[in-house]
């Protein structure tokens, strides 16, 4: 009887092993990778739906401005000297309208920012203080129209000397909140016959950076109002339901499925990433060795590099940088010669230098966008200022750390520069200067997901070490289970995987045939 039990528990125990192994290589991890999926996919059902639709807290978006120390040597001809003054913080706050779900599993949103001043954060530093700075708006203008009919620039510079009240060289004073979003007059009533044509063709292209004044008798410049007032969108991206390997991608914007800034090359136009806010999982056996994000306001996808596996706030996480070969000339990565239109300067042929973006096909107006301080650029770029320029890797570079179980950014930073071409014309304000690129501002836009949301992680970190725990427990278990098993059935020779010795004597000392004897005496 004990025999016939034996064997029972051992087919049951191998039956138990045999299914703890197969749940243990593929049940757990596909009911883990489920429940995951549950939980970030952009569905109102999951954890994460609500955080993605409203920022659960704002991002910092920090100014410095680059102030010209020696105006008036530059408009002799020497080298410009720069002093750093920022940076100018502000929350900014994120929130999602969305629109409707579509085909291929995507829902369509529109995306609002909101920027408020952070006054503590910039301290002792205010929107009030003053810097003199690049006329940004005032030179892009005369590269525009110097690039397409130089010879009007003498007789339109008339008009922009009435536009600009005051205007005596390139370079202006003003205050800061001014510049960055409550907007710098530009006046439209005067003398010059030129000026009505300026005020007609601004109010005919209406560029995001001007807007009509309240009397309609002139403009506002500012470089940022318009992110305060305008959704961006719409934008359509994988909800990562059926695949969440494809979660967050961006497959449309304003309708379109590429960008035909940069005419019909797919390398260039292409739609590729998420939006900067949520990636898929990374597959530890297949870590991608590029994340890319959409960036609509340079009408470009950008793709930071893996660079190793470290840990930040006690979680794993994987560190992503920004690399030269983003923003590299054509002679370094030739798949950016789709980027290149028009030089920003004769003495280049070609595109335009290492680390450089002309933003003349995104948002029609000569800005050039750079790493802060031409870090990862062309040492050419530096060799213009005599002062105030010092690329620096730690304080300049762009790079985010991602969670790989479910994707969450748990600390990024995005820096950009805005330049513009100072270049030498035949009028009073310009006759003089050094032609170079000039820097105007940069930013950063920075993230920390904050320790409530930490603490949840960790958490659930935690929980899936106890799954862990129990996925190779059960294993163990069967296995011990299987040995008590086998060995209960071989000590009751239930089955012959031992045979007991009573019939294994030697057929030397078996009885011999009709009870014949052998090997006596």
């Amino acid at each position: 009887m004990l025999g016939k039990h034996s064997k029972v528990c051992f087919g049951a125990s191998l039956g138990a092993l045999v299914l703890s192994v197969i749940l243990a290589a593929w049940g757990f991890p596909k009911i883990v990778d489920k429940q995951i999926q549950k939980n970030i996919q952009i569905d109102n059902s999951s954890k994460m739906f609500e955080k993605w639709r409203v920022l659960p807290m704002p991002l910092q978006f920090k100014i410095t401005m680059f102030n010209v120390t020696n105006v008036e040597e530059i408009n002799k001809g020497r080298r410009p000297q720069l002093a750093e003054v920022g940076p100018f913080v502000y929350k900014e706050y994120r929130e999602r309208t969305i629109l409707g779900y579509g085909e291929n599993d995507t829902v369509k949103y529109m995306l609002k920012k909101t920027f408020i001043f952070d006054a503590e954060a910039s301290a002792p530093l205010t929107e009030d203080d003053v810097v003199t700075v690049i006329n940004f708006s005032y030179m892009a203008a005369l590269l525009t129209v110097n690039d397409m009919m130089p010879s009007l620039i003498p007789t339109l510079n008339k008009g922009f000397e009435e536009l600009y009240s005051g205007l005596t060289d390139a370079f202006m004073t003003v205050k800061v909140r001014d510049l960055l979003f409550d907007g710098i007059y530009l006046n439209c009533v005067g003398n010059q016959s030129s000026l009505g044509l300026i005020c007609a063709q601004i109010k005919a292209d209406m560029p995001p950076t001007m807007r009509l004044a309240e009397d309609g008798n002139g403009f506002y410049f500012s470089m940022f109002s318009h992110l305060n007032t305008t959704p961006t969108g719409p934008y359509d991206m994988v909800r990562g339901t059926e695949d969440i390997t494809e979660l967050g991608h961006i497959v449309g914007y304003k309708d379109k499925n590429r960008m035909s800034a940069w005419g019909s090359d797919p390398y260039c136009g292409k739609l590729n990433g998420s939006d900067g806010s949520i990636f898929p999982p990374i597959d530890e056996k297949n870590v991608p060795a590029r994340l890319y994000t959409f960036q609509p306001d340079i009408c470009r996808s950008i793709y930071i590099s893996f660079v190793e596996k470290t840990s930040i706030f006690n979680m794993s996480a994987y560190y992503y940088e920004l690399s030269e070969s983003a923003f590299a000339a054509k002679s370094a990565n030739p798949n950016n010669r789709c980027f290149c239109k028009k030089n920003w300067s004769a003495n280049h042929d070609g595109c335009l230098l290492m680390g450089l973006l002309n933003l003349m096909p995104c948002q029609k107006a000569p800005a050039i966008v750079s790493m802060p301080h031409f870090y990862l650029a062309s040492e050419e770029l530096l060799d213009y200022f005599n002062s105030g320029i010092n690329p620096d890797k730690e304080k300049h570079s762009t790079y985010i750390y991602i969670e790989p179980i479910t994707g969450v950014v748990l600390k990024g930073v995005q820096r950009l520069q805005f330049n513009v071409e100072l270049r030498q014309m035949n009028i009073p304000q310009l006759e003089k200067v050094p032609t170079g690129l000039f820097p105007l501002l940069w930013i950063e836009e920075s993230a920390v997901i904050p320790e409530h949301l930490q603490a949840e992680l960790r958490e659930s970190h935690s929980l899936l070490g106890y799954v862990e725990i129990v996925r190779w427990g059960l294993v163990a278990v069967a296995i011990a289970a299987l040995a008590i098993s086998a060995y209960l059935v071989t000590k009751t020779g239930a089955l012959p995987i031992c045979p007991r010795n009573n019939n294994t004597v030697s057929f030397v000392l078996r009885p011999a045939p009709n009870g014949i004897e052998v090997n006596k005496g």
